[in-house]
């Protein structure tokens, strides 16, 4: 019964993963973008580096999903949860920003890839508790 949600688990870890990988790759385009604008030397330099901490995060949150995907610890439904919660604040934050692109696209699959492991995994607690 754990295949399922350590599927998902590793799936979504490994959507974050990629999340990160485009969000970094566009880190050069807004350096560029920012040497153009007429905003203070300050925040042209400190905003690449806010860019970059998105990425950051997202690692983050990936490592303890690819972690329980291979070892399937007792944590393993309070993290799913946790991250779950925290990547739906990403999406909603993302989406409200910039609206739908690839990378919305990505956090939104694995919120539901999320939604599903931490659903299957209360539903087998649930049942070797009966």
């Amino acid at each position: 019964m754990l295949i399922v949600p350590r599927t998902l688990a590793g799936l979504s870890g490994l959507l974050l993963l990629v999340d990160a990988y485009l969000h970094s790759t566009g880190t050069y385009r807004v350096k560029e973008v920012l040497n153009t604008t007429q905003i203070p030397e300050f925040f042209a330099q400190a905003f690449p580096i806010l860019w970059l901490f998105f990425s950051w995060h997202l690692v983050v949150i990936a490592v303890p999903l690819l972690w329980a995907s291979i070892t399937s610890p007792r944590w393993f439904l309070p993290a799913s949860a946790f991250c779950g919660v925290v990547v739906l604040g990403d999406f909603f934050w993302v989406y409200s920003v910039a609206g739908w692109f690839p990378g919305t696209v990505v956090l939104l699959l694995a919120v539901v890839s999320l939604a599903a492991t931490t659903t299957i995994l209360i539903r087998a607690n649930r049942a070797s508790a009966t």
